[in-house]
Order: C-alpha cells, then sequence, then structure tokens
C-alpha cells in the first residue's frame, strides 16, 4: 500500500478507533453502574430487613410495654397474676428490670396485704372477745370508740332505771348439783332472759350468779317491758325443765330510778364495768323483797311516776315500806302483766279489795283488814301478799302497835 493510500487509512480509521474507544468506555461505566446497582440494591434490601426487624422488635417492645401498663392496672382491679409478666422479665434491658421490680414489689404487696387481713381477722376476734367482757353498748354509753380507749374511772352520770334480778332458793337448788351442772345451769338460764334486756334498750352491768344486774337510759317504760318480757321467757324455760321432771324456779325483779354513776372501776391492771350509787343499793332491796311480798315483778314508785305509758300496764299498790339500811319508806307495786294466769286474772280482780285492806291495817283497823283479806283469800288463797298482811296483823296483835304506827312496815332483814 502506497504511502497516500495508508495516510488515507489512518484518516478513514481514526473516527471508527475513537467510536469503539467510546463505546469502550460506555460499556464500562454501564458495567460499572450496573455493579453500583447490585450493591446499592443489596445495601437496601439489608437495610429493608434491618428497618423490618427493627420495627417488628420496636412493636414487641411495645406490647411488652402494654403487658406492664396492664399488669398495673390488673394489680388495681386486684387481679394481677405474676406469669402474665414472665415473658417481659425475661428481657436483659431496662424493661425487663422494669417488669421483675413491679413482680417482686407486687408479689411483696400482696403477702403483705394477706398478712394484713389475717391479722385484721385476728384484732375483729379480739375484739368480740373483748366485746363479752365489755359490751360495745358499754363503750357507747361511756362514749368510747374503742376498748382501748378505756380508762380506769371513766364514767357516766345519769338518771337511769335499775333493775336486778334473781332466782328464788338457788342456794339450796345448787347444793344438789355438782359444779359442771350448776355452770350448765346458770348460763343456760342466763341465754334465756338475757336478751330481753338488749331487746329493750339495756345493758347489762354485771352477772350475779344466778342474778344480774341491768340498767336502761332511755327510761322506765324499757326497763319494765324488758321485766315482763323475761318472764314470758322464764315461764318457756320452766315448762322445759318440768317436761325434763326437773322442779319448775321462782324468779323475782326489782325496778327503781334514779341517778347512777355508771363506769369502770378496780384497779390498774384489773378493771370492771359498774354501776354506783344509793339507787343502786335501793333496786337490789326491792329485789330481795320479792320473797316476801311473793310477787315476781315489783317497782317503785318513782318507776311507775316516770312512765310515759302507764295505761299499757296492769299494777297492784303493794306496801310503803323501809327497806335496810334506809331511813326513809319507799312506796312498791307489783306489775302484775309478769303474773302467769289464772293468778294474774285473780289480782286485777281483786285489787280494789287489796286496797281497802291496806287502808284497814294502815289506819289500825285490823279486824276490818282481816275480814277484806279473807275475802280476797276466798277468791285466790295463793295470793301470798295477803298471807303477809294476816302475818304481820298477828304479829303487831302479839307484840303491840307502835305508837306512831302509819302502816309502814320496816324490814330488818335484805
Amino acid at each position: 500500500m502506497t504511502s497516500q493510500e495508508q495516510s488515507s487509512q489512518k484518516q478513514t480509521d481514526s473516527p471508527l478507533q475513537e467510536y469503539i474507544q467510546k463505546a469502550s468506555k460506555i460499556e464500562d461505566e454501564k458495567n460499572n453502574l450496573e455493579i453500583l446497582l447490585e450493591i446499592v440494591t443489596e445495601h437496601s434490601t439489608e437495610l429493608e430487613n434491618q428497618i423490618h426487624q427493627q420495627n417488628l422488635e420496636m412493636q414487641r417492645y411495645i406490647q411488652q410495654v402494654e403487658k406492664v401498663t396492664d399488669a398495673a392496672i390488673a394489680v388495681k382491679n386486684n387481679t394481677f397474676q405474676p406469669q402474665s409478666l414472665a415473658e417481659v422479665a425475661a428481657r436483659d434491658d431496662q424493661l425487663g428490670g422494669l417488669a421483675r421490680v413491679f413482680t417482686q414489689m407486687v408479689q411483696t404487696i400482696q403477702a403483705r396485704e394477706q398478712e394484713l387481713v389475717a391479722l385484721n381477722q385476728h384484732l375483729e376476734e379480739l375484739l368480740r372477745a373483748y366485746g363479752r367482757f365489755v359490751p360495745h353498748a358499754y363503750l357507747k354509753f361511756l362514749q368510747k370508740k374503742s376498748i382501748v380507749d378505756v380508762q380506769l374511772g371513766d364514767h357516766i352520770s345519769k338518771e337511769m332505771a335499775i333493775m336486778f334480778s334473781d332466782i328464788r332458793s338457788f342456794t339450796m337448788l345448787s347444793e344438789k348439783m355438782t359444779p359442771q351442772e350448776n355452770f350448765d345451769f346458770i348460763n343456760a338460764f342466763l341465754k334465756c332472759v338475757s336478751p330481753e334486756i338488749h331487746r329493750h334498750n339495756g345493758l347489762i352491768v354485771k352477772y350475779l350468779g344466778d342474778g344480774l344486774m341491768a340498767v336502761f337510759p332511755d327510761g322506765v317504760d324499757d326497763a319494765v317491758r324488758a321485766g315482763i318480757a323475761k318472764f314470758k321467757q322464764f315461764w318457756a324455760y320452766n315448762q322445759t325443765r318440768q317436761s325434763k321432771g326437773y322442779p319448775p324456779l321462782n324468779l323475782g325483779i326489782g325496778i327503781h330510778v334514779g341517778h347512777v354513776m355508771m363506769g369502770m372501776i378496780g384497779e390498774a391492771n384489773r378493771i370492771e364495768g359498774d354501776a354506783l350509787s344509793g339507787n343502786v343499793t335501793l333496786t337490789a332491796r326491792l329485789e330481795g323483797l320479792t320473797k316476801y311480798y311473793g310477787v315476781s315483778l315489783l317497782i317503785s314508785e318513782d318507776v311507775l311516776q316516770r312512765l310515759h305509758q302507764p295505761e299499757r300496764f296492769q299494777v297492784r299498790f303493794l306496801d310503803r315500806a323501809i327497806v335496810k339500811g334506809r331511813t326513809e319508806p319507799v312506796t312498791v307495786y307489783e306489775v302484775l302483766d309478769a303474773e302467769a294466769e289464772p293468778m294474774r286474772s285473780l289480782k286485777i280482780q281483786t285489787r280494789s279489795l287489796f286496797e281497802q285492806g291496806y287502808q284497814q291495817y294502815s289506819a289500825s283497823d285490823f279486824a276490818g283488814a282481816q275480814m277484806t283479806f279473807a275475802q280476797i283469800l276466798q277468791l285466790n288463797p295463793d295470793d301470798k301478799t295477803v298471807h303477809l298482811y294476816l302475818e304481820r296483823i298477828q304479829q303487831l296483835a302479839e307484840q303491840g302497835i307502835p305508837t306512831d304506827w302509819n302502816g309502814v312496815w320496816r324490814f330488818s332483814h335484805k
């Protein structure tokens, strides 16, 4: 090839060579782009996977946070179960630590609550037990919230109706029983009659072996109604005794009214409730008189005058007497509603005759009194009060009538 041809060939090859070079360069760039795209795609997929995993972990974290929140609500509703946070507590991060502390704290609190419940139950049992020694009504009367507030010397002084009751001839009866039989008998009897005290707004101050002393802060009507109710229970109790072959019992109740100081007496290590006043002593004396008059329920004239509804009761005048330890006479009446039939009806029927006989007796007309009392015995031969007056008339006839005689009888014994 000539020089000219070679020169011409070079001129022809130069654009082609340039094109080839550009094409090669473009191909290299394309390859590089594809490689870069593959790298970017690979990293993008990995990043997406990481983001998705993080989202899953975040979602799970949020769900477990919600479990802790739900657990807090469950604690408030008292339905928390420790296993509900077991999965969260297994985490080794702060949320897991919180779940573990929360569970432990709740379990500790629940254990303490159980201890407190048991302690409160024990305290309630203690309070109920103490309440049998110092009744809650007694605390309320003394204006104390709890037995722990009661102190030696605490007392309230006010006018109250006072009741004493006692079983007649219990000493003779108890001598025929063993100690266990005595306790069983006393408890059975008191269980029968004591609830009537509470039902009629009364407070049992103390038990006196076969008897009791009670006060009625709200008035004498409560006391008289309670006395009548006690006798109704007593009649049923006697019927049960007789059905078992035991002899019937006799019960006496005396009621008076006056100012009483009721509170806690004793010493620093031993205190008990009691009621103190001359009116208490007088009431005990009146209860003792029931066995001499042969009556069931005896009240003083002060009680009769303070009755808000005297028409509800059948009452018979009994006597004017000076009891042992006193100098002034007290007028006494019997509540006939406490007598069983037919004695109750017979005493109501002969009530005016009895009052006539007493007027004759107090006026020293003993012959007239004897005739009147004899009329009563024809209708009611078991009226023991009438027999008592006839015995007195006989005694006065034998010993002489006192110069200051006015019908008042002085008792030298309880």
